[in-house]
């Protein structure tokens, strides 16, 4: 099989699906992973889940692999989604027990497509790319090493192996970055720009999915939005009600006034758990207009159950804290959904 899917293939198109997960211990959860497959455009038909610790190999264990593998050809699917971090090795392996043909992506390769489908502007698709080659870097690494031990890696979920790949990775790396850096600059002569016309900063952060471009919409007018500022369905007057995930992947500007002061508001790309560093440190330039904000409004959605809710602030500060440097208020959203003696149970 050949998990290392081109552009072209990143779109879903109704694929058929079949969802894997491994948690440790208790209970599994596939509601967001699921999601986020039906997101990238994939028809999820069939999930297998396991408890257990981390198989070094096959992630799941040799059995729950060929378990999977039935499940895969029962239900005609061509792609696996895996709700965890898979190791080169472990693709590898997994990929040589799968059906012919099947691809095999786990929980960030997922997300890098869904960023793909939704990067609108020079600066958004530079930051996928980015994420995409790092992502790609230590897989590259891996079929070189299979390559020089005579193994075949073209036959597995890497890809076919190019001698050169892990230099040519390594500079569009550098030239990417130095894009990037040169936007982040532009960007923040901006900010400064606005505050010395007398606009106060304010940034909408939180969970994806939380309302936040919806309620950018509620709190303020339209502005003329940056070359590198995306438009998004939500923010217009005839946008779709129902929930998406990663509706923003750029930022939004939009101005407002508030208690007699002139405000700008920016939404912007909604946080996610298990996010590896690399790859939220390659949507730094994006993030920067939360960190470098006057104050930042962390969305939840107060209809979720307060477990939830509590994990996806853990996952928000998280995200927030390295570098943040404004104070954090927290905002209830989606209040109609609860009632009264709810709201104040949440609070």
């Amino acid at each position: 099989m050949d998990g290392s899917p081109t552009r072209d293939q990143v779109t879903g198109n109704g694929e058929r699906a079949v969802v894997a997960k491994r948690v440790d211990s208790g209970s599994v959860n596939t509601t967001e992973i699921r999601n986020l497959a039906r997101a990238a455009g994939y028809e999820v038909v069939a999930e297998v889940t396991q408890t257990r610790k981390e198989d070094p190999a096959t992630h799941v264990g040799e059995g729950k692999a060929e378990t999977l593998a039935a499940t895969v050809a029962r239900e005609d699917a061509t792609v696996v989604v895996f709700d965890n971090q898979l190791g080169p090795y472990q693709t590898y392996n997994l990929g040589n027990v799968l059906p012919e043909g099947v691809r095999l992506i786990d929980r960030f390769r997922l997300i890098l497509e869904i960023f793909g489908q939704r990067a609108r502007t020079r600066k958004a698709q530079l930051q996928v790319e980015l994420a995409e080659l790092r992502y790609e870097l230590p897989r590259a690494e891996a079929k070189a090493s299979l390559a020089r031990r005579d193994e075949r890696p073209g036959f597995m979920g890497l890809g076919e192996y190019d001698e050169s790949r892990e230099e040519d990775i390594k500079a569009q790396i550098s030239r990417i970055r130095d894009e990037l850096d040169r936007i982040e600059e532009t960007e923040q002569h901006r900010r400064e720009q606005r505050r010395e016309s007398g606009f106060d900063l304010v940034a909408l952060a939180g969970y994806t999915n939380a309302g936040k471009s919806t309620l950018l919409r509620r709190l303020a007018a339209d502005v003329n939005v940056d070359e590198n500022e995306d438009v998004h369905p939500d923010l217009d007057t005839t946008a779709e009600s129902e929930d998406r995930l990663f509706t923003t992947l750029g930022t939004t500007t939009r101005k407002a006034e508030m208690d007699q002061r002139d405000v700008l508001v920016t939404d912007t790309v909604g946080f996610i758990s298990d996010l590896p560093h690399w790859l939220v440190e390659s949507f730094k330039s994006t993030l920067d207009s939360v960190y470098r904000a006057d104050l930042v409004l962390l969305v939840v959605d107060v209809s979720e159950p307060i477990e939830e809710i509590r994990e996806k602030l853990v996952t928000s500060h998280d995200t927030l804290y390295e570098r943040n440097e404004a104070p954090i208020v927290t905002v209830l959203n989606k209040t109609d959904r609860v009632d009264d003696a709810e709201l104040r149970e949440k609070r």
